[in-house]
């Protein structure tokens, strides 16, 4: 059996099962609808069930997937006091943290799992990055004058609500109107850039996708919606070889890479996202994409299955 972790809403999930299901028998636990199944764990092992009554032990599970087990999109602002739905929440949130934790140390975590060198913050992402690939200046502040100058874009390092479930999105920022008492992570606009280029890492394999920078908006609204001018496009063997290097150096097995190209051709690194959205790239199988994350998951539960 495959399980996989994930939440109702994530349409990567929805697109991926039908290549799972042909091969293999899935359960899949969606986060956001926790109330609607039951579980036990004790010394022995865990045994889930899900609204219809289906049960996953864990002596049956040969694979667990990591797709995306966590409440977003659903967002609860909590009061300075606390509340019991953050703690309820965040009680189910290690319970599951902690069945993934078990199929890491088994070897059953498949594709999604942590990296042996630990978590690849945006810091140490980019430092890494920059032996690979141009990498706009940035600065990381807080009660410190901006060293950027000329146009600059606001980011942040993860994806805490603002309040009222309202999130801060990249925008473009005045230097000289960063309020310091805030801490930001701010980075270089590149003004000469053509095209937004995103690639998904599976274990060696390289999928990427294009998008002129005149067209921007958000990729994975507008590809569900099947409105998205992202197109499929060719990277150089060298910067195809400079992914897989930085990746392996990683020792990740699947990342989302996100570029800006210029009209030289050269790619400027932006992020990784180790578990970033991707079924958008390819929603009808054309090119691939899903296959190769079911082979993967596949692959694993076949080393493992009971």
């Amino acid at each position: 059996m495959i399980l996989i972790l994930s939440n109702s809403r994530d349409v990567t999930t929805d697109l991926l099962m039908p290549h799972l299901t042909s091969h293999a028998e899935v359960f899949r636990f969606n986060m956001d609808l926790w109330r609607d199944y039951s579980w036990s764990i004790d010394a022995k092992g865990y045994e889930l069930r899900d609204p219809t009554g289906r049960c996953c032990r864990e002596s049956e599970v040969g694979a667990v997937y990591d797709r995306k087990c966590m409440f977003d999109p659903v967002r609860i602002d909590v009061p300075a006091g606390g509340c019991a739905e953050s703690w309820l929440r965040n009680e189910v949130m290690l319970i599951w943290s902690g069945i993934k934790d078990l199929a890491v140390h088994s070897g059953k975590c498949a594709l999604i799992h942590p990296s042996p060198l630990g978590n690849w913050y945006k810091m140490r992402q980019m430092r890494l990055a920059a032996n690979y690939f141009p990498v706009p200046a940035w600065q990381m502040l807080h009660g410190a004058p901006v060293q950027l100058a000329g146009e600059v874009v606001c980011k942040t390092n993860g994806v805490e609500p603002m309040g009222q479930g309202q999130l801060l999105t990249v925008g473009k920022v005045n230097p000289a109107q960063v309020d310091t008492a805030y801490p930001w992570f701010l980075q270089q606009c590149l003004t000469h850039a053509t095209h937004d280029v995103t690639v998904a890492y599976v274990n060696g394999k390289l999928f990427a996708s294009e998008l002129p920078r005149s067209n921007c908006m958000d990729s994975r609204i507008a590809a569900f919606n099947n409105k998205s001018p992202w197109q499929p496009c060719e990277l150089t063997p060298e910067q195809s070889d400079a992914i897989c290097r930085m990746m392996r150096e990683t020792r990740l097995s699947f990342s989302r890479l996100d570029f800006l190209r210029d009209a030289s051709g050269t790619l400027h690194f932006l992020e990784f996202n180790p578990n970033g959205q991707f079924a958008w790239m390819d929603l009808q199988n054309e090119r691939g994409l899903l296959t190769a994350v079911a082979q993967e998951i596949l692959r694993v539960h076949a080393a493992h299955c009971p």
